[in-house]
């Protein structure tokens, strides 16, 4: 008895006075690709490295089993969009954080009154990467024996000019065939 998993505050566990389980859990890998229309004979397919990693899972909740269902639904509801490390069995799963996507509710049983007596619970979670981490990572180049650091975004608009700006060389020129 005991934890199984947890994220943030939420615990889904099984002790004597509440059973809160952890079921349906699911994760995958996909690598992140664009499509290429170029006809020069590079590849159609550009892999861009991975996409974020997303976890789903889902709890039954009954109110015989010392929850209240209809606060957890509503705690939940107000953890959308916070990120925190999810653990399974004690242990950290994936690297770094997890932002809860969404919480849905379905399978609702109420009594006559309108108490929620039963309900699942069904969440979806993405790998968080923080937006200082990824819209502003940092390039470091050297300028006049200093390092001045420059955002990504910088370092890309720098370079697209400098493309832009680009001539053959003399040597270039002189190897140009008329035809």
């Amino acid at each position: 008895m005991g934890v199984i998993a947890s994220w943030g505050i939420k615990k889904f566990e099984v002790n004597p006075k509440k059973i809160y389980p952890f079921r349906d859990f699911s994760t995958g890998f996909k690598l992140k690709t664009d499509a290429n229309a170029d006809t020069s004979g590079t590849s159609p397919t550009n892999t861009r490295g991975r996409e974020l990693e997303q976890i789903k899972c889902s709890t039954y909740l009954l109110a015989s089993a010392g929850v209240d269902v209809r606060g957890e639904f509503g705690s939940w509801r107000k953890l959308v969009g916070e990120a925190h490390p999810f653990f399974i069995g004690g242990v950290s799963f994936g690297a770094g954080n997890f932002q809860l996507e969404s919480v849905d509710i379905s399978e609702a049983q109420l009594d006559t009154n309108g108490n929620f007596l039963a309900a699942a619970l069904s969440f979806t979670f993405t790998e968080y990467i923080p937006a200082s981490a990824s819209a502003t990572a940092k390039a470091t180049t050297k300028s006049s024996g200093k390092s001045a650091t420059k955002s990504m975004t910088e370092t890309i608009a720098e370079k697209k000019k400098e493309a832009m700006n680009a001539t053959a060389s003399t040597d270039d020129k002189k190897k140009k065939s008329p035809y």
